[in-house]
């Protein structure tokens, strides 16, 4: 887990680097709290995502139907991914929050 932490560390550094290619520090922190939510935001629906994808999974096996259990295994990955990528942002956004109001 500590050598994956450190892999998110650096995702999360080159999300920084990009973001602040378009958008520099933040102006104020009501500006990177608005950010910030909407990370977060888009990360919680995409745990839904994936809790009701495991949901159904559950269903379809119960019901011995495999071939619709996979699709929702595919389905589940896909959205356990774009959960990570959320979740890489809100610590890119967080990381550009605390940057922006340092000297504060």
């Amino acid at each position: 887990m500590k050598e994956l932490k450190l892999q998110v560390e650096k995702l999360a550094d080159e999300e920084l680097k990009r973001s602040m290619v378009k958008f520099p520090l933040f102006n104020s922190t009501h500006e990177g709290w608005a950010v910030l939510k909407e990370e977060v935001e888009e990360s919680a629906d995409e745990m839904l995502y994936v809790e009701g994808n495991i949901k159904c999974v559950w269903v379809q096996l119960k019901k011995n139907n495999q071939e619709n259990a996979i699709e929702y295994i595919k389905e589940l990955k896909e959205s356990a991914t774009n959960l990570a990528a959320e979740a890489i942002q809100v610590v890119a956004m967080a990381s550009k929050f605390l940057e922006s109001f340092k000297d504060e």
